[in-house]
Protein backbone atom coordinates (compact mmCIF):
# COMPACT_ATOMS: atom_id res chain seq x y z
CA UNK A 1 0.00 0.00 0.00
CA UNK A 2 1.44 3.33 -1.05
CA UNK A 3 1.12 6.37 1.18
CA UNK A 4 0.48 9.81 -0.24
CA UNK A 5 3.31 12.31 -0.03
CA UNK A 6 1.42 14.52 2.39
CA UNK A 7 0.76 11.58 4.71
CA UNK A 8 4.44 10.66 4.74
CA UNK A 9 5.36 14.31 5.33
CA UNK A 10 2.88 14.61 8.19
CA UNK A 11 4.11 11.41 9.84
CA UNK A 12 7.70 12.59 9.49
CA UNK A 13 6.91 15.93 11.14
CA UNK A 14 5.00 14.27 13.98
CA UNK A 15 7.89 11.86 14.54
CA UNK A 16 10.33 14.76 14.62
CA UNK A 17 8.22 16.62 17.17
CA UNK A 18 8.02 13.52 19.37
CA UNK A 19 11.77 12.88 19.16
CA UNK A 20 12.56 16.51 19.99
CA UNK A 21 10.11 16.48 22.89
CA UNK A 22 11.63 13.33 24.36
CA UNK A 23 15.13 14.74 23.93
CA UNK A 24 14.15 18.04 25.55
CA UNK A 25 12.53 16.30 28.51
CA UNK A 26 15.42 13.88 29.07
CA UNK A 27 18.25 16.35 28.39
CA UNK A 28 20.76 16.70 31.26
CA UNK A 29 19.85 19.51 33.64
CA UNK A 30 16.42 19.80 32.09
CA UNK A 31 14.49 19.44 35.35
CA UNK A 32 17.15 19.96 38.04
CA UNK A 33 17.46 23.71 37.83
CA UNK A 34 13.93 24.87 37.08
CA UNK A 35 13.17 28.48 37.71
CA UNK A 36 10.19 30.72 37.30
CA UNK A 37 10.84 33.51 34.90
CA UNK A 38 8.76 36.43 33.91
CA UNK A 39 8.69 36.73 30.15
CA UNK A 40 8.54 40.51 30.42
CA UNK A 41 6.07 43.03 29.17
CA UNK A 42 4.29 42.23 25.96
CA UNK A 43 2.11 44.63 24.08
CA UNK A 44 -0.69 45.16 26.60
CA UNK A 45 -0.27 41.83 28.38
CA UNK A 46 2.02 40.30 30.98
CA UNK A 47 2.98 36.69 30.44
CA UNK A 48 4.85 34.34 32.70
CA UNK A 49 6.86 31.40 31.51
CA UNK A 50 7.13 29.00 34.39
CA UNK A 51 9.12 25.86 34.90
CA UNK A 52 11.84 26.75 32.43
CA UNK A 53 15.48 27.36 33.29
CA UNK A 54 16.84 30.64 31.94
CA UNK A 55 19.26 28.89 29.58
CA UNK A 56 16.39 26.79 28.24
CA UNK A 57 13.97 29.69 27.84
CA UNK A 58 15.10 30.50 24.32
CA UNK A 59 15.02 26.83 23.34
CA UNK A 60 11.52 26.41 24.75
CA UNK A 61 10.18 29.53 23.05
CA UNK A 62 11.86 28.59 19.78
CA UNK A 63 10.39 25.08 19.96
CA UNK A 64 6.92 26.48 20.69
CA UNK A 65 7.16 28.90 17.76
CA UNK A 66 8.35 26.13 15.44
CA UNK A 67 5.56 23.78 16.50
CA UNK A 68 2.94 26.41 15.66
CA UNK A 69 4.61 27.04 12.31
CA UNK A 70 4.78 23.30 11.58
CA UNK A 71 1.06 22.95 12.26
CA UNK A 72 0.27 25.89 9.99
CA UNK A 73 2.51 24.47 7.29
CA UNK A 74 0.88 21.05 7.59
CA UNK A 75 -2.55 22.66 7.19
CA UNK A 76 -1.39 24.51 4.08
CA UNK A 77 0.09 21.32 2.61
CA UNK A 78 -3.16 19.46 3.28
CA UNK A 79 -5.19 22.12 1.49
CA UNK A 80 -2.70 22.44 -1.39
CA UNK A 81 -2.73 18.67 -1.91
CA UNK A 82 -6.47 18.25 -1.52
CA UNK A 83 -8.30 17.04 -4.59
CA UNK A 84 -11.54 18.56 -3.27
CA UNK A 85 -10.20 22.11 -3.11
CA UNK A 86 -10.42 24.44 -6.08
CA UNK A 87 -7.29 25.45 -7.95
CA UNK A 88 -7.55 28.96 -6.51
CA UNK A 89 -7.72 27.68 -2.91
CA UNK A 90 -4.81 25.31 -3.56
CA UNK A 91 -2.71 28.12 -5.05
CA UNK A 92 -3.54 30.37 -2.10
CA UNK A 93 -2.51 27.65 0.37
CA UNK A 94 0.73 27.10 -1.52
CA UNK A 95 1.46 30.84 -1.52
CA UNK A 96 0.83 31.07 2.23
CA UNK A 97 3.12 28.10 2.87
CA UNK A 98 5.87 29.68 0.78
CA UNK A 99 5.37 32.99 2.60
CA UNK A 100 5.60 31.20 5.96
CA UNK A 101 8.87 29.52 4.95
CA UNK A 102 10.26 32.85 3.75
CA UNK A 103 9.26 34.53 7.03
CA UNK A 104 10.98 31.77 9.01
CA UNK A 105 14.21 32.26 7.04
CA UNK A 106 14.04 36.04 7.49
CA UNK A 107 13.56 35.64 11.24
CA UNK A 108 16.54 33.31 11.38
CA UNK A 109 18.63 35.88 9.52
CA UNK A 110 17.61 38.62 11.97
CA UNK A 111 18.45 36.35 14.92
CA UNK A 112 21.92 35.75 13.46
CA UNK A 113 22.46 39.47 12.88
CA UNK A 114 21.42 40.29 16.44
CA UNK A 115 23.76 37.63 17.83
CA UNK A 116 26.56 39.14 15.75
CA UNK A 117 25.94 42.40 17.62
CA UNK A 118 27.35 40.68 20.72
CA UNK A 119 24.31 39.04 22.31
CA UNK A 120 24.49 35.44 23.54
CA UNK A 121 21.13 34.49 22.02
CA UNK A 122 18.17 36.06 20.27
CA UNK A 123 14.67 34.97 19.36
CA UNK A 124 12.59 36.71 16.71
CA UNK A 125 8.92 35.97 16.19
CA UNK A 126 6.59 37.70 13.77
CA UNK A 127 2.84 37.53 14.22
CA UNK A 128 0.44 39.64 12.20
CA UNK A 129 1.86 43.18 12.30
CA UNK A 130 4.18 42.74 15.27
CA UNK A 131 7.77 41.62 15.49
CA UNK A 132 8.82 40.37 18.92
CA UNK A 133 12.54 40.24 19.65
CA UNK A 134 13.93 38.70 22.83
CA UNK A 135 17.67 38.88 23.49
CA UNK A 136 19.80 37.28 26.17
CA UNK A 137 21.48 40.18 27.95
CA UNK A 138 21.85 41.53 31.45
CA UNK A 139 20.58 44.92 30.29
CA UNK A 140 19.90 46.85 27.10
CA UNK A 141 20.80 50.43 26.37
CA UNK A 142 18.48 52.63 24.35
CA UNK A 143 21.06 52.59 21.55
CA UNK A 144 21.04 48.77 21.46
CA UNK A 145 17.24 48.70 21.40
CA UNK A 146 17.20 51.12 18.46
CA UNK A 147 19.83 49.06 16.61
CA UNK A 148 17.82 45.87 17.15
CA UNK A 149 14.64 47.59 15.98
CA UNK A 150 16.41 48.89 12.87
CA UNK A 151 17.71 45.40 11.97
CA UNK A 152 14.23 43.91 12.48
CA UNK A 153 12.54 46.62 10.41
CA UNK A 154 15.11 46.34 7.65
CA UNK A 155 14.68 42.58 7.20
CA UNK A 156 11.07 41.99 8.24
CA UNK A 157 9.28 45.12 7.12
CA UNK A 158 9.17 48.67 8.43
CA UNK A 159 5.37 48.70 8.61
CA UNK A 160 5.40 46.33 11.60
CA UNK A 161 5.61 47.24 15.28
CA UNK A 162 8.78 45.96 16.95
CA UNK A 163 8.81 44.95 20.62
CA UNK A 164 12.22 44.29 22.20
CA UNK A 165 12.69 42.37 25.45
CA UNK A 166 15.70 41.00 27.25
CA UNK A 167 16.41 38.24 29.74
CA UNK A 168 19.47 38.05 31.94
CA UNK A 169 22.12 35.44 31.20
CA UNK A 170 21.98 34.01 34.78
Amino acid sequence: MLLKKQTVWLLTMLSLIIVLSVYYITAPGGTDDLAYLEAGKKSGKDATVSGVANDDLFTALRLERDEVRDEMSADYVAVAGSEDASAEVQADAWAKMTELQSLTMQESTVETLIKSMGFDDALVSTMNNQIKVIVKADKLSKKEVVEIMNVANEHLGSSKTVAVEYHASK
